[in-house]
């Protein structure tokens, strides 16, 4: 007793002595603790390579230079992925608030106002490590401003000398007070290359003061196509001098216009007075405020726009402008409006080019012109009634439709849509793809099909045709008519059948069930012909699913189970799957589907007359009996067919006991 007590004694001992070196070990007080078991490796241990391409640039960020890294990033250890200490541009004002400051102050550059959890807009510009251009900037000069911004639109025939030597000549890369991020305004920009009060300065504009003039008006502050960087689209009288439109230059105000507008317009413009006798009008132009759309000098969109179509018209059509935004856009709607409407007036309803909208359609779609006379053609379509589907300008679905393909085609069958609610639905009709059957438009087909139906229903169902290649095919199926045994769209039974069961199968095969005198009819033959027979085809006679065999097994198990034992006594045509040779497949007017009544049946093989068969039988004439008395007609498993339950005397082969010879 007393030495297992120093046992256990020593072992609590030794347990407290290996948890104190351990304590020592890993407190952080611990010189090994500290210096060589958990000191955490500096960032450029690992990143070697990106702290020497780093330190080969002409200017390098101050935590780079200076190695903290974690003034930006979160430590990652071994998991490869940038974890920033704050998200957007507010990582860089932890540093660069002044700037922040003055951004809030000022209209903004867009990438700073457009940033986003993923993107931080500082570095759409700024490379956040090392750069060898100053203010550590991604690319040098204008060639940073065209990541963005299309080089081709600064760089046309005639182009403007601040812009190929720097765009920060006259923008501030982060933000203005100004417009477009200009570094001053327009009047005061310009006025510091050209004397706007020079008198060959005045002469160049005919004589008109251009001093408090906003050059912009008619010049491009880029590049342009016309010489003197004018805009691309000049208004002619512009070109034909100012005093087309305006007063005398040594007038008080020279820039008074001679007449007023919509007047002065039609001095030039005189054809366009009688659009004004139009049924519809343009509100703006009825108005006469030609210049809401036009500028009386020179813009970069013809016919001398005040903004690009699109933009220009959705200033008034809101609605259009939101509909153009959506994912399916009509490519006219989003680029030039004229194409279907005319600008200033017309006969037809919503300014349209024509009276019927479908026509204005077809004057692009001119493929569709040819499907007005197909032999089944859509009614909406035949009307040219086109907006009955489509939105002409944009919509959330696809193709431009007004709504999602079942909804819409709803909108006018209503009553399908009731008649369609059943149990049993055709995929494409439960899916709502209609159009996967019907053409929208137009077909040579029965129901605008986008096929014959003989081909129609193989578009998903072609695995069929090539399962039964070589097979003796059902008629119907092979003269591709499903619509025979198949509803097209919905029903209340399985498999989209017209009507349940044998009931279908009986409308053409009616010899099959009602002959006379009707004792048994084979289950299947009443509640599904199915159960034997493939209803599209088969290799095998009368389109069976399976050999005889097989195929009645299936169904009579517990006989299949007796003629499966070892050493079971078949049967001979029940062995061979002849069980035709006994029993009709469909109906009988003997009990069990047999072919005939016992003993006549059976004596069609065996000669009951014969003496062998007698001796075999106890001596006793048994031709006229009952066989299946004492045999079972299919297999049993003792010899001679005997049923299982044997009475003694003739277990004993002792028949006289009962029966006289």
């Amino acid at each position: 007793m007393h030495i297992k007590l120093l046992k256990t004694s020593f072992l609590i001992a030794a347990i407290l002595f290996a948890g104190a070196v351990l304590w020592k070990w890993f407190t952080p007080s611990s010189g090994i603790a500290a210096s060589a078991r958990f000191a955490p490796k500096a960032c450029v241990d690992c990143h070697q390579k990106e702290t020497k391409a780093y330190g080969s640039q002409k200017f390098v960020h101050a935590p780079v230079r200076e190695a903290k890294c974690e003034t930006c990033h979160k430590r990652h250890g071994i998991v490869g992925a940038v974890i920033l200490v704050k998200e957007s541009a507010e990582l860089c004002y932890t540093c660069h608030a002044a700037q922040k400051q003055k951004f809030e102050q000022i209209k903004a550059h867009t990438a700073l106002k457009e940033t986003s959890k993923d993107r931080v807009g500082c570095t759409s510009c700024h490379n956040p490590h090392a750069s060898n251009d100053k203010g550590l900037l991604k690319k040098t000069g204008n060639d940073l401003c065209f990541t963005c911004h299309k080089k081709e639109d600064f760089s046309k025939k005639v182009s403007h000398a601040p812009v190929a030597q720097s765009c920060a000549n006259c923008h501030d890369a982060h933000g203005s007070a100004e417009a477009n991020g200009l570094v001053k305004p327009v009047k005061t920009l310009c006025q510091q290359c050209h004397n706007l009060a020079a008198p060959n300065f005045t002469k160049a504009h005919g004589g008109y003061p251009m001093a408090d003039t906003a050059c912009t008006n008619c010049h491009a502050p880029h590049g342009s196509t016309q010489a003197k960087i004018l805009r691309d689209s000049v208004h002619p009288g512009m070109m034909a001098g100012c005093a087309t439109c305006h007063v005398d230059t040594k007038s008080k105000a020279p820039f008074d216009v001679s007449q007023k507008v919509p007047d002065l317009c039609l001095m030039c413009h005189p054809n366009k007075s009688d659009l004004l006798k139009e049924k519809v009008a343009h509100v703006p132009f009825k108005g006469g405020q030609c210049t809401m759309c036009h500028s009386p000098h020179a813009t970069d969109t013809k016919p001398v726009l005040q903004l690009k179509q699109s933009e220009l018209c959705t200033t008034c059509h809101g609605n259009i402008g939101e509909a153009i935004k959506a994912t399916s856009t009509h490519p006219p709607a989003k680029e030039q409006c004229t194409s279907c409407h005319n600008p200033h007036a017309s006969p037809n309803a919503r300014l349209l080019a024509t009276a019927n909208s479908g026509d204005v359609c077809l004057t692009c779609h001119q493929a569709k012109d040819a499907d007005l006379k197909r032999k089944a053609v859509h009614n909406p379509f035949a009307a040219k009634q086109c907006t009955t589907c489509h939105n002409p300008h944009g919509s959330k679905e696809t193709k431009l439709l007004n709504a999602p393909v079942k909804s819409l085609c709803y909108t006018c069958h209503a009553g399908k849509e009731k008649e369609f609610d059943k149990i049993n639905m055709h995929r494409p009709v439960a899916e709502g793809a209609c159009t996967s059957c019907h053409s929208p438009h137009a077909s040579d087909t029965k129901a605008i099909l986008v096929k014959a139906q003989d081909q129609l229903c193989f578009n998903c169902h072609g695995n069929m045709l090539s399962k039964l290649k070589g097979a003796k095919m059902h008629p119907p199926f092979e003269a591709g008519g499903c619509s025979i045994c198949h509803v097209p769209h919905a029903s209340a039974n399985a498999k989209l059948v017209t009507t349940k069961g044998s009931e279908l199968c009986l409308t053409c095969h009616s010899n099959v069930l009602g002959g006379k005198n009707i004792k048994s009819t084979h289950s299947p033959a009443k509640e599904n012909c199915a159960g034997c027979h493939d209803p599209h085809g088969s290799t095998l006679k009368t389109q069976l699913k399976k050999d005889p065999p097989e195929l009645c097994l299936g169904c009579h198990t517990q006989l299949a189970d007796v003629m499966r034992k070892p050493g079971a006594k078949i049967h001979p045509p029940a062995a061979m799957g002849q069980c035709a040779i006994c029993h009709k497949p469909h109906e009988s007017a003997q009990a069990k589907l047999l072919t005939g009544s016992p003993p006549g049946l059976c004596v069609t093989c065996h000669n009951a007359a014969s003496d062998k068969f007698v001796q075999a039988h106890g001596g006793i004439q048994v031709k006229d009996t009952n066989c299946v008395g004492c045999h079972d007609p299919h297999a049993a498993e003792g010899g001679k067919l005997f049923h299982p339950v044997l009475h003694k005397p003739f277990a004993g082969a002792v028949c006289t006991a009962c029966h006289k010879k």
